[in-house]
């Protein structure tokens, strides 16, 4: 996914949300995304879990899973 590539991810309540992809982060053998919605200064990170040909993202919360991804973004 090249950066600053929009796409869909579903809410907690089901509803489709477009998201603009800030970066990615590669750490302990995970693949994680920064991103936030279009047009937004939101950002939240996710874990990237791949099955077959499909890709899902995972919100790592608030934690400290978060914490690390946030560590390793900031680290640039």
């Amino acid at each position: 996914m090249a950066h600053n590539e929009i796409f869909k991810i579903q809410d907690t309540h089901g509803n489709d949300v477009e998201m603009e992809l800030i970066d990615v982060i590669k750490m302990d053998n995970k693949e994680y995304i920064i991103a936030g919605p279009k047009n937004s200064n939101e950002a939240y990170a996710y874990r990237v879990t791949r099955i077959g040909e499909e890709i899902q993202y995972t919100s790592v919360g608030t934690g400290d899973e978060f914490n690390r991804v946030l560590k390793k973004y900031n680290e640039g």
